[in-house]
């Protein structure tokens, strides 16, 4: 498999936004994830990716906490997260996308239909793992003051497309992205440098 995938993902009732990332060039596409299908595909059969890398939480904390130590190394918006399912069903910042997080991995856990790092069994492909646009930003192009893309969504777009571009990578038909296809986009290129590495176990 030379694919690698990135997903914005947003709820169970909405729309998520891909992007599929094969020598350089992104494919975007969007599909409504949910337990009965947790990733993306291209037309029938299984996902088609090597890596698939999200931007939603794949799980809660552990028990006793009210943070993740990946959220507080990432910087991420979800300070403090719901201890349990109940809790999320109560609360209102961020619910959708932390209960399509849960949903999406656990789904791909527990059918079987891909390796999730940290977790032991599974399938071994395709690695599906989770990751945060901001931080693989940071970590791409460290000097880049980046903008907020709730406030300054088009600065948002033109800062990080622009640099995304400037590697050489492209997406045919698309002359401006949106600012969840550029998430998607930047979470696929952290996908692809796990398909460059060579595996990551």
């Amino acid at each position: 498999m030379s694919l690698a995938c990135g997903i914005d993902l947003g709820s169970l009732r909405t729309p998520a936004y891909v992007a599929w990332l094969s020598h350089r060039n992104f494919r975007l596409d969007m599909y409504v994830p949910s337990p009965e299908r947790p990733l993306p595909s291209l037309g029938r059969g299984p996902p088609p990716a090597a890596y698939f890398g999200i931007d939603a939480p794949q799980g809660l904390p552990a028990r006793g906490a009210s943070v993740r130590e990946a959220d507080r190394e990432a910087g991420t918006p979800t300070k403090k997260l719901p201890a349990d399912r109940d809790e999320l069903a109560r609360s209102k910042l961020y619910r959708g996308l932390i209960e399509a997080g849960i949903e999406v991995f656990w789904s791909v856990y527990e059918r079987r239909l891909g390796h999730i790092p940290g977790l032991a069994g599974g399938a071994e492909w395709p690695v599906v793992f989770e990751t945060y646009p901001r931080y693989v930003i940071r970590q791409l192009w460290p000097g880049l003051d980046i903008p907020s893309k709730r406030r300054e969504p088009r600065r948002y777009v033109d800062a990080v497309w622009g640099r995304i571009t400037s590697l050489g990578y492209h997406c045919s038909g698309v002359i401006t992205p949106t600012v969840d296809q550029v998430d998607a986009m930047v979470c696929a290129l952290a996908a692809g440098a796990c398909l460059e590495d060579g595996g990551w176990r």
